[in-house]
């Protein structure tokens, strides 16, 4: 029978340590030292926001957290910040950077650019909203997209003119989100399908080692439709550890999304999802090795210049971690790295996200990591049921 704390007995024992260690971001200790700062009570931040004191006394209390981006987003915008202070927030939190092509985002953008600071901003921005009639704006594709930077710099110029509707007009036909959505990036799409291969999401799913959390967002992802964003952070990069991915890899897959990178873990949940993973490719390099010669094969021969690249750039990682494996090969291995290998490499191909969740569990179980908080993780990486992979 396999014993898991035997096994991970030293990984679980450097987590707790650097858990221990590190100091994770906590929204409502931001929150409160903002509202110190300003000399805000939870009264005066609520009329700022448009909201009830006692919503901002369950934020303050780590009680609850703003619902969704647009909230979120109001929230920084009541406290003072700048569209430089905002981004970060908004990332800190899980959510993606102010974009160009949503149109509240650049609403905010807009309104910022004049009135950071003031304690009507967010009664400014939802009037401003309104008047343009965002909240409801069609997202249409067009032909012939144009890049972010000429949007942002003509938004300046609009901006300056007086102009914003029709700055809103022209692009309507770019925009990508609105208050709680956002339509994938086609960089995106096109990488996470690169790690699926010629396997669908049906035929993952019905093998059931494909989790039905991840099934329900890969759909519409895949499919080039608009996702929620709340949560999609914690949902991608999920899907990196069913792929296997290394820590690289999954702060690509983010950067394409907008999102936080991996590698910039604030959270004590974040911070163990990245160590377990750096710890698995530490210990088994077969995880690297088999991904990256899969992405060679599926490559050859490249279709177009990004593939070209590519490949390129999985040959010179291929000969990199075959060096890797062999000297991995060459040393003897403890019983415990072997249970480890039968355990976490040899069921299907999803062995580090079946590695990462038992790390979660037990750190859970160990009341180190927030039950709650956990378990909404855990569920993204559980499988549906034992099934045969059909990876290759």
């Amino acid at each position: 029978m396999f014993d898991a704390l035997s096994v991970l007995s030293e990984d679980l024992d450097y987590l707790e340590e650097v858990l221990d260690a590190s100091k994770a971001y906590c929204f409502s200790d931001e929150l409160q030292s903002r509202m110190d700062e300003l000399e805000l009570s939870s009264s005066a931040l609520a009329k700022r926001c448009l909201v009830s004191h006692t919503i901002v006394d369950k934020w303050r209390t780590g009680k609850a957290r703003p619902n969704g981006k647009e909230r979120c987003k109001e929230l920084g915008m009541a406290l003072g910040m700048d569209t430089e202070a905002l981004d970060e927030f908004l990332l800190r939190n899980g959510y993606p950077r102010l974009y160009v092509k949503n149109p509240l985002d650049s609403a905010a953008r807009l309104l910022l650019l004049q009135s950071a600071g003031e304690s009507d901003v967010v009664k400014l921005y939802r009037a401003l909203v309104k008047r343009l009639g965002l909240g409801n704006m069609d997202t249409l594709s067009d032909d012939t997209p144009f890049t972010t930077a000429v949007m942002s710099r003509e938004l300046h110029e609009a901006a300056d003119k007086g102009r914003a509707s029709d700055w809103f007009e022209k692009y309507r036909h770019q925009f990508y989100g609105g208050g709680k959505t956002e339509k994938p990036d086609f960089q995106l799409v096109r990488f996470m399908l690169l790690y699926l291969g010629d396997s669908n999401v049906h035929e993952l799913a019905v093998t059931g080692e494909l989790p039905t959390t991840l099934k329900n967002i890969l759909y519409p992802i895949l499919a080039g439709k608009s996702v929620t964003v709340k949560r999609l952070r914690e949902k991608l990069i999920a899907f990196g550890l069913y792929a296997n991915m290394t820590e690289e890899e999954i702060d690509i897959m983010l950067r394409y999304a907008r999102l936080r990178p991996f590698s910039e873990a604030v959270t004590t949940l974040d911070i163990a999802v990245l160590e377990a993973v750096r710890c698995a490719h530490g210990r088994c390099v077969l995880y690297e090795l088999e991904n990256v010669q899969r992405l060679i094969e599926r490559l050859d021969p490249p279709r177009d210049d990004y593939e070209v690249l590519m490949l390129e750039q999985y040959r010179q990682r291929n000969e990199a971690v075959k060096q890797m494996a062999a000297y991995y090969d060459s040393h003897a291995k403890s019983p415990e790295d072997l249970a480890f290998e039968e355990h976490y490499t040899s069921y299907s191909d999803r062995g580090m996200m079946d590695y990462v969740h038992d790390m979660l569990l037990i750190l859970k179980e160990r009341k180190i990591l927030d039950a709650a908080e956990t378990e909404s993780f855990l569920e993204l990486i559980t499988r549906n049921e034992k099934g045969d992979s059909i990876w290759n």
